[in-house]
């Protein structure tokens, strides 16, 4: 009896080995796997590092440029900016309004309150991610990605914005109290009960020819430090969209006023050449000025129509009274859409900026001034975006 339990003993401590051995090797399989995930993972952050690293420090004169110590920088921003945006818009007044005889000349002008926005900004040498949400004006959002090495810098921004009062110039012959047609123009503010809504998309980059002495990211991104003054030409290209919409049924009377378009997409594609000069008055300061005209390669235009029964008011036969219809019983219609390529124009672009650097710490002020345009028919239309921007930040 001894021997079975002992022999029952050990065939179960036996199989209690084995068993511990296969749950040994399955864990190290495990382990060896997310191991080597984790080695995959690093691998990738590891060459992506390298990468940011070497366009960081590569080829440059370390008497004009110092590259510090710490690598990350974190900062505070305030921001203020502005979009106008002129539309122009030629119908023919008399079919839809009794008092006007021929064409009419619409131009409403959106342009937004001097928006204040605060937002915080991240970088990690060469690169930075920058978001702020608006805290006065009118309603939008900014946010911005960039990435700058010795040679080039490339900027991506996105800008929303609502503005509920266009400004609104008239140009045509009204008949006057004497019954005559006469040439008149005035301007009016027009309230929406809805509002405008526009998104903008900013992505440019630059190329600079003088990369050992002139360093673009030392004026607008902090990550190095610009010891001498130094110029450099640059060569650049810029991708430009925009989405401007007030296709909405409260909306009826500016849609009509507009030749029936209620919303107007743009796509622009420009390149560009300037130049860029850093100058550095004392130790730890740095203005700097960029300009650079660009021409305009690509310029796409969609609008969308859309009918109304305003509309279907305003040219019938039968005379009504201006107030048959209230804005809330509006109701508009989408009926198609058209595209064009406008011809080759003319664009600017220019950027200014003033930091002061001492230890850790800098503060920075900077600006940028974009102007669009596109024409399309009888529409034609001219967008002035800047934007002013203050910065205090501490490298880590």
């Amino acid at each position: 009896m001894k021997r079975v339990f002992l022999y029952s003993c050990l065939m179960l401590m036996s199989l209690m080995g084995h068993a511990q051995l296969d749950v040994d090797v399955d864990n190290s399989n495990k382990s060896e796997k997310a191991s080597e995930d984790a080695k995959g993972t690093n691998k990738i952050f590891n060459k992506a590092k390298d990468f940011v690293d070497k366009k960081w420090v590569k080829n440059v004169d370390t008497l004009y440029i110092q590259n510090p110590k710490q690598v990350w920088r974190v900062s505070l921003d305030s921001y203020l900016s502005q979009s106008d945006l002129e539309m122009k818009s030629t119908i023919d007044g008399s079919v839809l309004y009794s008092d006007v005889v021929g064409a009419l000349k619409c131009h409403p002008r959106i342009r937004t309150d001097v928006s204040t926005s605060i937002g915080v900004r991240v970088g990690y040498k060469g690169l930075a991610a920058h978001y702020a949400f608006n805290v006065a004006g009118d309603k939008g959002r900014d946010l911005s990605v960039s990435s700058s090495g010795t040679w080039y810098c490339v900027h991506f921004r996105l800008h929303e914005f609502k503005t509920k009062e266009p400004q609104v110039k008239y140009e045509g012959n009204f008949i006057n109290y004497e019954g005559s047609p006469e040439w008149q123009s005035f301007s009016d503010r027009w309230k929406l009960d809805s509002p405008i809504k526009a998104k903008t998309v900013v992505l440019d980059g630059y190329y600079i020819f003088n990369k050992r002495r002139f360093s673009y990211k030392a004026a607008y991104r902090q990550s190095v430090i610009q010891k001498r003054s130094a110029g450099s030409w640059l060569a650049g290209a810029m991708f430009y969209y925009s989405d401007f919409r007030f296709d909405n049924d409260v909306n009826a009377d500016l849609i009509m006023s507009m030749g029936d378009v209620g919303r107007i997409k743009q796509w622009q594609a420009n390149v560009g050449a300037g130049y860029g000069y850093n100058f550095v008055p004392a130790k730890g300061w740095l203005i700097s000025a960029m300009a650079m005209p660009m021409v305009t390669l690509y310029n796409h235009v969609k609008t969308y129509q859309y009918d109304s029964n305003l509309r279907e008011l305003a040219i019938d036969e039968e005379e009504h009274d201006d107030d048959e219809l209230l804005p809330e019983d509006y109701r508009i219609t989408k009926v198609g859409s058209e595209s064009h390529n406008s011809r080759i124009s003319l664009n600017f672009n220019a950027r200014l900026s003033l930091t002061y650097n001492w230890s850790r710490y800098f503060v920075n002020l900077n600006g940028q001034f974009y102007n669009f345009r596109y024409h399309h028919k009888d529409h034609r239309g001219n967008l002035n975006d800047w934007y002013a921007n203050a910065t205090i930040g501490v490298r880590l």
